[in-house]
């Protein structure tokens, strides 16, 4: 596997593993994406907003 195909397939994964994060987080109450968790960005929410900079 070339290092482009392999950089596209990443690219790929990345963004399919995104997109359940996402269907996940859609399924929890305000509450609990907003909750402090005591971790370096805070809250799920925090996280979230962390990782689609």
């Amino acid at each position: 596997m070339t290092l482009l195909k392999q950089i596209r397939l990443m690219a790929q994964y990345n963004q399919w593993m995104n997109e359940r994060i996402y269907q996940a987080a859609k399924q929890l109450p305000d509450a609990k994406l907003n909750e402090d968790k005591k971790s370096f960005f805070g809250s799920i929410l925090g996280t979230l907003n962390h990782i689609t900079k």
